[in-house]
């Protein structure tokens, strides 16, 4: 290298973060432990969207329609849940 910084722009980032996610095995099939925060049912899509949080991190969720439509309970704030899902 010369010496000067890499200059990524915001879509070459995500690229690369996304290809890092995606080719690995271990982030295919997670469970993870969480309180539900931030809940919103988007009722045109029928997606849900929330925040998995324990006492020191937080991560964004998404649960698409398809899957959405097979839960026996309404997710909401403060919920305690183990959710399975892939990171991406």
């Amino acid at each position: 290298m010369d010496g000067r910084p890499l200059v990524l722009t915001v879509t070459q980032l995500n690229t690369y973060i996304k290809s890092q996610f995606d080719g690995d095995e271990r982030l295919a099939h997670v469970f993870i432990s969480g309180e539900i925060s931030n809940f919103t049912d988007n009722y045109r899509s029928g997606h849900l969207y929330l925040t998995l949080k324990d006492d020191k991190c937080a991560v964004s969720a998404v649960m698409f329609a398809g899957y959405a439509a097979h839960l026996r309970f309404e997710p909401e704030d403060g919920m305690k849940v183990i959710a399975r899902g892939r990171v991406s």
